[in-house]
């Protein structure tokens, strides 16, 4: 590889290259850096990508993922719609034509507390949440941002990866770490590098999201505040939202044709709305849905997580949100096994959680995906009188069968576990199982434990502390449980609930909760063989 000097370049030293600075490859520095791990970002863009934001929604599993961080306020204050601003999605036949249906309280955005959410979901475009990820990774003192550095290449041997960059002036830069995670993207340099294959497919439809600005719009339409207008005629389908108080829009035009032109996205803005509103596009982003998912996720000291190593259809909002969890997974095995209390299994154990997860959320989104707004339009939405009342109203009732799992996914975003985890000790205890739209607290080895507040403020996460968390539910455990954990190194916090009422929620005197907030083991009384749960629940017994 060709150096810009003539010496070759400086190797700087730290113990996790992070290659990628999106929403997860920054969710992954805050994670490493809230432990002290030393990593070193490479993101080839220096600012966060204005033009054409892709991810719009964080769900309320990211959420209180970032306020563990100490980061959801950060996040939610940079939003340009204000927190609150609406909870429902509208469906319609332009944004001044005949409303169809309605749907209230979707995605979890309302900002009225809920026992079950320690953070609600947010509505916020993803230039915004990477501005507020990187103003806040300043906090982290091991961690170190490299905007403009483009990652060229990588080698790995049995003590570590170089990785090879470019600088924004061309020089050649070289960073080593203990270990390298490529976050950067559905065209991950990282994965190429491995040999990672992709398996699935992509969707024959072609689409466009415009970004355009619309002066006044938000005033000309009667359908109410709405984070989705969605369009159903037979003409131009899809759908549309503003991005902030402002009137900057996105849309986004299903099944457009291959020559569509900005003049062409002009006119089908216009046919959306239902008027000839003064409209300024500003980007298109034509994009087909992928429907794929890497083979694996490690190749021996290199991983991948978000787009490298899942591609999601947008519809149901799982892309982003399912790679926020890959960091928040990845992030506390890394750091264990830097600290060295991981068992010989626990890195493993990612791609053996994720990814399951990954394929989950695809199928998600490829349900969603079979009825969009081109298979609701029929002739006679817009017409006036009963026949027109009567066609609305049957396109209505098929809306509901076919969108409303897609507009209430609590299930499916708190309710996905780990039951078959080899760091999860199963027992027989209850464990109620959610559905895709309904989330039924569980406290079962394998799922995120349920949420309580404890004051109006004060979530229970709140308490946990960076390793593993005994939660003694009713009454102290044995202090046998401090001399195991010291034995093995596993950090351990105690916190006592003293609420017997709460056995039923959580299904046990005792739990025992990972870092990343799911349980790994319960008991009504501390375990026989204390050193033989610990080390199955850092991955010794893989």
């Amino acid at each position: 590889m060709t150096s810009y000097a003539d010496a070759p370049p400086e190797v700087e030293t730290t113990e996790v290259v992070i290659a990628g600075g999106g929403p997860v490859g920054l969710t992954l520095a805050h994670e490493l850096g809230a432990r002290g791990i030393g990593c070193v970002l490479l993101e080839p863009r220096p600012a966060p990508s204005l033009a054409s934001p892709r991810c719009k929604q964080l769900n309320p599993r990211s959420m209180e993922l970032f306020r563990r961080l100490g980061i959801a306020g950060a996040v939610r204050d940079n939003a340009p719609l204000p927190f609150g601003w609406s909870d429902s999605a509208v469906f319609c036949t332009s944004l001044t034509g005949h409303r169809l249906e309605r749907f209230d309280g979707v995605f979890a955005l309302s900002d009225v507390q809920r026992t079950e959410l320690a953070e609600p979901a947010l509505w916020c475009a993803q230039n915004h949440v990477e501005e507020a990820l990187r103003d806040t990774i300043t906090r982290r003192e091991t961690v170190s941002a490299r905007w403009g550095w483009t990652l060229t290449g990588l080698e790995q041997d049995d003590t570590g990866v170089t990785a090879t960059a470019t600088d924004d002036t061309g020089r050649e830069r070289v960073v080593r770490g203990r270990y390298l995670v490529g976050a950067d993207g559905a065209r991950s340099a990282v994965r190429r590098a491995c040999g990672i294959p992709l398996a699935g497919r992509s969707h024959e439809i072609r689409n466009i999201q415009v970004i355009f600005d619309a002066p006044g719009l938000s005033a000309r339409h009667e359908l109410g505040r709405a984070v989705q207008y969605w369009v159903v005629n037979p003409e131009v389908n899809g759908l549309m939202g503003t991005l902030d108080t402002e009137d900057r829009w996105w849309a986004i035009i299903i099944n457009a044709p291959e020559d569509a032109d900005a003049a062409w996205c002009e006119r089908a803005v216009h046919r959306m709305v239902g008027a000839p509103v003064p409209v300024a596009v500003t980007a298109t982003d034509p994009w087909t849905a992928r429907l794929l998912v890497a083979d694996r996720y490690r190749d021996g000291r290199c991983f991948v997580a978000g787009d490298a190593a899942h591609q999601n259809p947008p519809w149901g909002g799982f892309g982003a949100n399912t790679g926020i969890g890959d960091a928040a997974d990845l992030g506390w095995k890394l750091a264990a096994a830097l600290r060295g209390w991981a068992g010989p299994g626990l890195l493993d154990s990612y791609g053996t959680e994720r990814r399951p997860i990954a394929q989950r959320a695809i199928a998600e989104a490829e349900r969603n995906m079979r009825v969009l707004t081109g298979e609701l339009a029929v002739p006679g939405l817009d017409d006036d009188g009963p026949d027109g009342l009567a066609v609305r109203a049957k396109t209505a009732e098929l809306i509901r069968q076919a969108k409303t799992a897609e507009m209430y996914t609590l299930g499916f975003v708190l309710g996905t576990a780990y039951p078959e985890s080899p760091l999860v000790v199963p027992d027989d205890g209850p464990a109620p199982a959610s559905t895709g739209t309904e989330y039924r607290p569980s406290g079962a080895p394998g799922n995120r434990l349920p949420h309580l507040w404890l004051d109006r403020n004060r979530s229970l996460q709140d308490e946990f502390g960076p390793g593993f968390t005994l939660l003694e539910v009713a009454a102290p455990a044995a202090p046998e449980w401090d001399t195991a954990a010291a034995a093995a190194g596993v950090p351990l916090k105690r916190y006592r609930l003293n609420r017997p009422d709460l056995h039923g929620l959580y299904g046990a005197r005792y739990v025992l909760v990972r870092p990343d907030g799911y349980v790994a083991w319960r008991g009504q009384t501390s375990p026989d063989d204390l050193g033989a749960v610990l080390d199955r629940v850092r991955g010794c017994a893989v």
